[in-house]
């Protein structure tokens, strides 16, 4: 599990960072943790940057939890820019999902750095969180990432999801990603041409998005915090 090492902690912090690394009072530890203020910041960095990766990762999303409410971004925003190798398949799963909440947990931040860290993690690495986060944003430079992320089976309803909420905007590059008829890889979203006088294939003007049924079990990808 995570630790806190070498960091002097005062005793309310102690306590309360206790309780939110409890698998059975984690959530109450968060709240206790976001009483005591922006003291707490240190010791909630030490826990993200510095603690441990491990498959049992609810403390360490438990921290960017807290960090977030505490309106600590750059804190987010330094451990999405520090990759870690994991060569252990199980940890990495739970680095993973702390990526993930830490994406998720900037899509209301103002900070002009999370976009482009979104990209660049989104084109290394495309997790649901990531995808999600990046979707939000509702950018056109966002669109190739979501178009890949449909390949993925763990990013592939977050993709989807962001994709469908990008509605025309998507259109030009979904067509020239060749995914315009039918379902796209038979993923869960299809484009099909709206009524026309004209013959022959109808302008790019005259597709809409159609969402179609997606199977339950490649649903988000990965865990989530």
């Amino acid at each position: 599990m995570a630790v806190v090492v070498n960091l002097p902690l005062a005793s309310d912090i102690k306590r309360a960072l206790d309780r939110m690394k409890s698998l059975q009072e984690g959530d109450l530890g968060v709240l206790d943790v976001v009483a005591c203020g922006r003291r707490a910041i240190p010791a909630l960095r030490a826990l993200l940057l510095e603690g441990q990766s491990s498959g049992i990762y609810q403390p360490r999303c438990r921290a960017v939890e807290a960090l977030a409410a505490l309106g600590a971004h750059d804190v987010l925003i330094e451990f999405l820019s520090s990759p870690r190798e994991v060569a252990d398949p199980v940890n990495r799963t739970g680095e993973e999902a702390v990526i993930s909440a830490a994406a998720r947990a900037l899509v209301d931040s103002r900070d002009d750095r999370v976009l482009p860290r979104l990209l660049e993690l989104a084109k290394r690495q495309p997790l649901a969180g990531v995808i999600d986060a990046l979707g939000s944003y509702r950018r056109a430079e966002a669109i190739p990432c979501l178009i890949t992320a449909l390949s993925e089976d763990y990013s592939r309803r977050a993709a989807e999801v962001a994709l469908l909420r990008m509605g025309p905007k998507a259109r030009p590059a979904l067509l020239r990603s060749g995914l315009a008829s039918g379902a796209i890889g038979g993923m869960g979203i299809a484009i099909e041409p709206q009524s026309s006088p004209q013959r022959g294939p109808p302008p790019s003007s005259n597709w809409r998005f159609v969402p179609t049924t997606i199977p339950a079990s490649g649903s988000d990808g990965g865990r989530r915090c």
